[in-house]
């Protein structure tokens, strides 16, 4: 190395005023509460609209905690989704919790956050759904962001009225709970974005099988589907046998082969559960087994297994 050679030392003040630029562009475009939280899940800034929605104006929230906020029955699971936005390496996901207003009354928010490892925090746009909504903007806030699937408001909104239906019409109702297998590998390898186009992708497969309106992104790699009317196991496999192959098939995306493969668990109603909680409850740990048993196949519960290589 030239010991003549100048060393050139980042400008930490300029790189810090470029983010907080960063920042207040983007807090001031959008038309919806915003704010950015730190990994530690503290307000580190907001915009203007909470104070109309909420009552905290900016000196409430700014370097308070958000569980402080979370509904004490919400914040196991929402802090699990905000978790698994940072560990699994995916750009963004939706979650749905009670946020406690100033006058101590609870609002039912629905957050779509960007995780970002550089800044090292969240970015959130956060919508009312309590509030009277016209027809397009409830379509608009039951939409996952990036795929255009249904979100977790979407599945607990809306499924709890399909399983009456099941129940009145004496139907069977199957919940479907899909985990990629390798999409961490593929964003390791080729970036963020040929993930995220991964996953546009792996939804479009997804409404192949499923009408659209039954297919929800929970989050991250995870998503759900619901099969309404089955006849039994056996239509529901020879639709998961199909629907695990086509996953299976490499799709070419900015010029490379991208492979992941699907577990899935299936539950169904009535016989695994009589809520949506539990039906889902059901699928996810039937999942689970199908990871344990070497991945990329689907199981219906505990009493017996199906596997797709």
């Amino acid at each position: 190395m030239n010991q003549n050679m100048p060393v050139f030392e980042p400008d930490l003040n300029l790189i810090e005023r470029m983010l907080q630029m960063e920042r207040y562009a983007w807090l001031s475009l959008t038309h919806d509460m915003g704010c950015v939280v730190s990994i530690d899940g503290r307000f580190e800034d907001v915009n203007t609209h909470w104070e109309a929605v909420t009552g905290h104006d900016e000196s409430d929230l700014l370097g308070s905690y958000l569980v402080e906020y979370m509904h004490f029955d919400d914040r196991e699971r929402a802090l699990a989704d905000m978790q698994s936005l940072i560990t699994a390496d995916v750009a963004t996901a939706s979650v749905v919790f009670r946020f406690r207003s100033r006058d101590e009354s609870y609002k039912r928010l629905s957050w779509n956050l960007m995780f970002s490892p550089e800044h090292e925090c969240f970015f959130c746009t956060v919508k009312d759904v309590n509030e009277s909504l016209s027809d397009k903007a409830m379509r608009y806030a039951y939409k996952d962001v990036l795929t255009g699937l249904g979100n977790r408001l979407f599945l607990m909104d809306t499924v709890p009225s399909w399983i009456d239906e099941a129940k009145r019409q004496g139907d069977q109702l199957a919940v479907c709970f899909l985990d990629l297998d390798g999409f961490k590998k593929v964003n390791d390898t080729f970036g963020h974005r040929v993930g995220d186009l991964l996953l546009k992708k792996v939804a479009e497969k997804l409404v192949r099988y499923v009408p659209e309106e039954c297919v929800v992104r929970l989050g991250g790699d995870e998503f759900v589907l619901v099969m309404r009317n089955v006849g039994g196991r056996e239509d529901v496999a020879a639709a998961l046998g199909r629907l695990v192959e086509n996953i299976n098939s490499p799709v070419v995306i900015e010029g490379q082969d991208c492979a992941v493969g699907v577990s899935v668990g299936v539950s169904f109603f009535p016989q695994d559960g009589r809520t949506l909680e539990e039906l889902v409850q059901v699928a996810d740990e039937a999942m689970y087994d199908v990871k344990r048993d070497g991945k990329n196949g689907f199981a219906f519960n505990q009493q017996g297994t199906s596997a797709v290589a």
